[in-house]
């Protein structure tokens, strides 16, 4: 539908309203004339009245195929999302039962839980979506210095660059979301950033962390990052939550 036939539809009912209107006047002011004037004004009445009768039908019409284009584009979207949960989660599910069921300490038990951490940051990607993400998965390292070192990523095919380490504003701010487990959110890292962050040292442009804990366990960060300002969402980030809750069930053993 082009700009100018939307414009109509979206102010059908004044249109049609004021052709009614016109069409009166034409019809009244016909009446009162002979000769050519009067089949003039009754075409021009006419073409008003078929205006105020036709475009409500058009309006409905149009609505309807509007509405109808929606309910598909939702159905093949549901559907769509259906399939990759599916393709990347029922995996990971069977994941965590086979690490529950696996002996502590184990080779079994350290290759299923690198397993589910490679799903989780593929479904990271596959969920998120947006062409050039990546995910990456630091784990937290105690000891004199705590730090976030990179183990795992997929998607773009540049490892993560960014480090974390206590005692800089950039590791502190990370270990303060471990720490309180909350999430940092920053849709466009080009108005605001993390304490620390130097935007020319790192091309992403939008990042969601989320802590990989449970309730007496920290086992690191999840980050999903893109190289577009604005390419990443608040429903972007509550997906990647889920996903980082996932991981420390699969890691805490």
């Amino acid at each position: 539908m082009s700009r100018l036939s939307s414009g109509v539809v979206c102010h059908y009912r004044p249109i049609a309203i004021c052709s009614a209107v016109g069409a009166f006047a034409l019809g009244s002011a016909a009446s009162q004339t002979a000769g050519w004037p009067f089949w003039l004004l009754l075409a021009g009445a006419a073409a008003f009245t078929a205006v105020s009768v036709g475009l409500p039908m058009y309006a409905e019409r149009a609505a309807s195929v509007r509405a109808t284009d929606a309910r598909q584009i939702a159905e093949r979207a549901t559907q769509q999302m259906r399939i990759v949960v599916g393709r990347v989660l029922t995996p990971l599910a069977y994941l965590l039962g086979e690490i529950s069921d696996a002996r502590p300490r184990g080779g079994d038990l350290d290759q299923l839980q690198g397993q589910a951490r490679q799903i989780v940051l593929a479904a990271a990607c596959e969920l998120v979506a947006p062409d050039g993400a990546r995910a990456c998965y630091f784990r937290a390292v105690g000891g004199r210095s705590r730090r976030l070192e990179l183990v795992g990523y997929y998607g773009r095919a540049e490892p993560g660059t960014v480090e974390f380490v206590a005692g800089t504003p950039l590791g502190d701010a990370a270990f303060h979301l471990i720490d309180t487990d909350t999430d940092g959110f920053y849709p466009d890292l080009t108005v605001q950033a993390p304490p620390g962050w130097v935007t020319d040292d790192h091309k992403h442009r939008s990042l969601i962390c989320v802590p990989v804990v449970t309730a007496r366990r920290q086992f690191g960060l999840l980050t999903v990052d893109t190289e577009e300002c604005g390419a990443l969402h608040d429903q972007d980030r509550e997906l990647v939550r889920l996903l980082g809750e996932l991981l420390a069930a699969g890691l805490n053993r």
